[in-house]
């Protein structure tokens, strides 16, 4: 099963949310999910003034957030991509984890188009979007903004992935954000997974609705609000029905 965690982190208390989404994360697992998605920065919170202030909660890719999900993932057998805050040579990404069924750092991705709100601390990524190649289908991932990205969708449409692993903070202005996802990845028919944040910062909402998505409909949805997971199982294209046998007319 595809799953997502939905979750408000309380902001700045990284190791007490990271071991709240280890236990959303665990029932998750428990339940079936092979390919798991959580939000954006999942475990830090969103908002901050300047790369001081959200500098103490950065942290390399192998990392606390590594550290939580790798035994799961490999306990479970499942790929797990969780956002992060990544300092890389004191260069600070808002970066996502793919972690693979062995729990092994499988790739590493750092969001590239940047919303306002990453533009006080963060530095738009320099690695291409992943692609991988699960049980279940190639994936890659974007993060949030980068569904607005013509690269991204260039990306989508050229190499065709069975599925889309995308952590997000969606900020609520009140519009249908699974129809707006939707939209954005027409012409492409496969599995979103869309992990998101709810809640809010400094007077900020977030719209929660984390969902996974087919071909452009939803199959699962979580709330505007609450913490929870929520999945769906995988689909299957039927195969293709055979050839008719032709034989010669008889004479």
């Amino acid at each position: 099963m595809y799953a997502v965690v939905q979750y408000k982190p309380r902001r700045g208390a990284r190791n007490s949310n990271l071991a709240a989404l280890a236990t959303l994360s665990a029932q998750a697992l428990q339940g079936g999910a092979k390919v798991l998605v959580l939000p954006e920065m999942a475990a830090t919170g969103y908002r901050f003034p300047n790369p001081e202030a959200i500098r103490p909660m950065s942290e390399a890719p192998k990392g606390p957030t590594f550290r939580t999900f790798a035994p799961l993932a490999r306990q479970y057998k499942a790929h797990v991509v969780v956002g992060f805050v990544e300092d890389y040579e004191g260069r600070l990404f808002n970066s996502a984890l793919v972690i693979n069924a062995e729990g092994r750092l499988e790739a590493l991705y750092r969001k590239r188009l940047l919303y306002i709100d990453d533009h006080t601390w963060a530095s738009p990524g320099d690695l291409p979007y992943p692609q991988f190649t699960t049980p279940y289908g190639t994936a890659t991932v974007g993060i949030c903004m980068d569904i607005n990205d013509p690269r991204f969708i260039t990306h989508i449409r050229r190499t065709r992935p069975d599925i889309v692993c995308f952590p997000t903070n969606w900020v609520d202005e009140g519009t249908d954000i699974q129809k707006y996802w939707a939209n954005q990845l027409r012409g492409w028919n496969g599995t979103l997974v869309a992990a998101d944040r709810w809640g809010e910062e400094d007077g900020v909402g977030f719209a929660g609705r984390s969902a996974v998505m087919r071909r452009g409909e939803t199959i699962v949805s979580g709330p505007a609000e609450g913490d929870g997971w929520w999945s769906a199982p995988f689909v299957k294209e039927p195969a293709p029905a055979p050839a008719p046998v032709r034989t010669p007319a008889a004479e």
